[in-house]
């Protein structure tokens, strides 16, 4: 039977790769669902302040993303190399990576604080917040400010996954999101510092939760030892943290550069009320597809290990039950969505001033759910790629899906419906992530090769 303590750990993505992708998959997803509703519950609280407030959080929340994209995309990277040289027995080097790695997340998070410290009002200016500026500035500032707390709280949540901690990584989200419920209510109307109080509170919740993971590691029971002396930058383990780290930071980045685009065109559409709908209709997306960047999340350890074995039939195993348990999954939640839809607006349009967005925002959930099953094809087989290294290709895939979605609401943009705009965001998932299913089996064709095909003999010893 295994723990969640010391060496043990590493049983969860050594053992069946079925068996460890379901045991890694639930905790995870539990972690990055309360994880999502950090910034759930900033615009629940946000909204009852008025459409200025609500707006800002989603032209800030682009910029968040990129935070959140660079924390994960090294947190990534990292996880592939110390996943692969757990499948080796390296242990020495699997705790060198996680301190390379965490080095490097300190200095980006820094160089971010810098830029935005100097220029935060033309920034969010460029991305849209027009007449909200000054309430955009009033939450942006704080959580941009704080860059080297999220990015530390980011990369300690990939490093305890990459060694088969789950439960942990799930134990320390948890926590930060308890402690930002507390917060939230008290800052914002308690202490009265409206919006600022909100970004504040986000704050302070990461620090707490990464304190819990100094913890962890701290008590010698993990895989992993940090040490920092004597440290200096190994240029070939950052470079093998960084050909994955690199392109999955980047795909957050595309992301939110894709988020900026859509406000752009959404702007065009219904300047008053269109980047609300959207921005508050896709944290509520956010939620629901965490659940599929989980089974991306529980594949990369276990397909990196067996890659570090040179076991193309675990990598191929692990890859296809994703997809096939992974798809049920996201139409059982696509069907829950359809019907829960006017239930779940409601979390944004309780107060007086909001009710007005309620019939859009719907329309903009029951369509977006459409392609919630597709998501997590573009998901999976993104994760795949980065397990076994090629960054690039990752790279490329959320690129397709990311911006497949913009010429066709660019067009459906002249409607001037709304409606027209989130039918243009399904397409592009949808089409994007049809080419994404055949680049995912030439890749596994290609894996074969290189690795011989131990498929019968992997089905045998499980057996």
């Amino acid at each position: 039977m295994t723990t969640e303590s010391g060496i043990s750990n590493t049983d969860n993505i050594l053992g069946d790769p079925r068996k460890s992708l379901m045991v890694m998959v639930v905790p995870i997803a539990i972690g990055m669902l309360v994880q999502a509703l950090n910034n759930l519950v900033d615009a629940i609280w946000v909204s009852s302040l008025g459409t200025g407030a609500l707006a800002a959080t989603g032209v800030v929340f682009p910029f968040f993303f990129i935070l959140v994209g660079i924390g994960n995309g090294l947190g990534v990277g990292a996880s592939q190399a110390i996943a692969r040289r757990i499948g080796t027995g390296d242990r020495a080097g699997a705790s060198a990576a996680a301190a390379q790695v965490m080095v490097i997340g300190l200095i980006v998070g820094v160089v971010m604080t810098v830029v935005f410290a100097l220029l935060a009002e033309p920034i969010f200016t460029v991305a849209g917040a027009g007449p909200y500026l000054e309430e955009t500035l009033a939450y942006g500032i704080p959580i941009m400010l704080c860059s080297p707390i999220y990015m530390v709280s980011f990369i300690f949540s990939a490093l305890l996954r990459s060694e088969g901690a789950a439960k942990k990584s799930m134990y320390i989200q948890v926590a930060g999101v308890a402690a930002h419920m507390v917060l939230d209510p008290i800052l914002i109307f308690g202490l009265d510092m409206g919006i600022t109080g909100a970004a504040v509170a986000s704050a302070l919740a990461m620090v707490m939760a990464s304190l819990m993971a100094v913890r962890y590691y701290l008590s010698g029971d993990m895989y992993v030892r940090f040490s920092f002396r004597g440290f200096r930058f190994d240029h070939d383990l950052d470079r093998d943290i960084l050909r994955v780290g690199i392109p999955a930071s980047l795909e957050m980045v595309l992301l939110s550069l894709s988020s900026m685009l859509m406000n752009l065109i959404l702007e065009s559409v219904d300047p008053v009320s269109g980047i609300a709908i959207y921005s508050s209709g896709w944290r509520i997306l956010n939620i629901l597809t965490m659940i599929a960047v989980s089974f991306g999340s529980a594949l990369v350890p276990i397909s990196a290990a067996a890659y570090g074995q040179r076991s193309y039939g675990r990598i191929r195993e692990v890859y296809l039950f994703a997809l096939k348990r992974g798809i049920v999954v996201m139409i059982a939640v696509a069907i829950l969505t359809e019907v829960a839809a006017p239930a779940l607006v409601m979390l944004f349009t309780y107060s007086d001033s909001s009710a007005a967005l309620a019939g859009e925002m719907t329309h903009f959930l029951r369509i977006c759910a459409l392609f919630l099953p597709f998501y997590l094809i573009g998901v999976v087989t993104s994760s795949m790629f980065q397990s076994i290294g090629h960054g690039l290709w990752s790279l490329c895939v959320s690129t397709l899906r990311n911006f497949m979605r913009i010429p066709l609401c660019f067009v459906l943009s002249f409607t001037m419906s709304l409606t027209m705009v989130w039918c243009g965001i399904t397409m592009g998932e949808v089409i994007a992530s049809s080419i994404v299913t055949v680049a995912g089996f030439m890749v596994l064709r290609r894996l074969r090769g290189e690795l011989g095909d131990d498929s019968a003999a992997e089905m045998t010893r499980s057996g």
